[in-house]
């Protein structure tokens, strides 16, 4: 069983997602959330209060007014900063729309999450790349000074990176402000990964850290909450007004419902946070130990990053990502991210957000079908 050549992740996952409903017993070891929480989503939905002056209220204009005084709690920032959206994904249309043109340039970091080039082409803007040094994932700010042109009017950042799962620490973060700020560039940084980092959501957040950031999140990778479709934009001074106008204008896909049970999420997001902990517990030192085997073997290489729930570690030289990718899947049932899908072709990114025992039997798949290629191209 054969998964078609596709041109981008998107395509690839669907593809992919489809051919394991397809082969039962299969291994998806290329997911980039944490599992998600039925038993303790079950107990939300169950409990939720319907009546007026509960978390049941209108997501008009701002969004629920629960969320957004949460999420002010949150990151100790003003509530008129705070804009819900549909997810994070909405979260960058809607940035992307309120600060972009036709003809406008956009630097996009590489290796690359695919969705944030893809929402700039959309907006008819034209795309170039700022490349993380491959070893640490930094930016540094020089190198964002000379990336930036004339006709460059954004800068779009994944932090912690995917899919890498390298962090921009606020050091760094306030040495790239202080570019923004003298080249008067917005960056948007898509945060949805930033509460792995153990570090205060304060602390995290990039747009505490100049009025020409902004900061996207949502409840999906964390805590595995895809289904409520509960994500924010949090804005700089510099940017506030145009980003406020066009969230007006296109976000209307705010549910009332899942933003009610998002707020009861943030009413106690201890159970939560447990579940993400509990998750990688197990799972964190399966892939630390397995990569450090594999790196001793001369068949897979790269750091694994201090928090998260994925890695993206090197194919040995000359292999080709997308083939042994392939190969994976024929071989072993194993589904595999290969790099070039995030602009950096001889890596794989690996997920290991799922229950500790289904990961462990994808690593042992990886490493059955790392063996079995490098024998095959011997």
């Amino acid at each position: 069983m054969t998964v078609p050549s596709v041109a981008s992740y998107a395509q690839w996952v669907r593809a992919m997602v489809a051919a394991c409903h397809a082969r039962p017993g299969s291994n998806q070891l290329f997911d980039s959330a944490i599992e998600e929480p039925t038993a303790l989503l079950d107990d939300l939905v169950g409990s939720l209060d319907l009546s007026p002056g509960g978390a049941y209220r209108s997501t008009f204009p701002d969004g629920n007014p629960l969320v957004i005084d949460a999420l002010a709690r949150r990151y100790r920032i003003g509530v008129e900063r705070i804009l819900a959206t549909a997810g994070a994904s909405a979260g960058v249309h809607i940035v992307c729309a309120a600060l972009l043109a036709p003809g406008a340039r956009v630097l996009v970091e590489r290796p690359y999450f695919e969705m944030l080039a893809d929402v700039a082409r959309s907006m008819g803007a034209q795309v170039d790349w700022l490349d993380r040094d491959p070893d640490t994932g930094a930016i540094a700010a020089d190198a964002l000074d000379a990336a930036i042109g004339p006709d460059t009017r954004l800068v779009l950042l994944t932090n912690p990176n995917n899919p890498t799962g390298f962090v921009i620490d606020r050091a760094a973060r306030r040495a790239l402000a202080a570019v923004a700020e003298a080249r008067r560039v917005p960056v948007l940084f898509d945060e949805v990964y930033a509460g792995f980092t153990g570090d205060s959501p304060e602390r995290t957040l990039a747009a505490h850290d100049s009025p020409w950031f902004v900061s996207v999140g949502s409840l999906s990778k964390l805590y595995g909450l895809h289904a409520l479709k509960c994500g924010w934009i949090v804005t700089g001074a510099a940017v506030h007004a145009p980003i406020a106008e066009a969230y007006r204008r296109l976000e209307n896909g705010v549910s009332r419902l899942t933003h009610a049970i998002a707020a009861r999420v943030f009413d106690d997001t201890l159970p939560f946070d447990a579940h993400w902990r509990a998750v990688l517990v197990h799972t964190r030192p399966r892939v630390e130990a397995r990569l450090a085997a594999l790196a001793q073997a001369g068949l897979l290489s790269g750091t694994l990053p201090a928090s998260g729930c994925i890695a993206f570690p090197r194919l040995p030289e000359g292999w080709c990502d997308d083939a042994f990718s392939a190969f994976a899947w024929q071989t072993q049932a194993l589904a595999v991210a290969p790099g070039h899908l995030f602009g950096r072709p001889g890596h794989l990114r690996i997920g290991f957000g799922r229950a500790g025992d289904d990961v462990a039997e994808g690593l042992d798949r990886l490493e059955g079908s790392l063996h079995a290629y490098r024998e095959q191209t011997r």
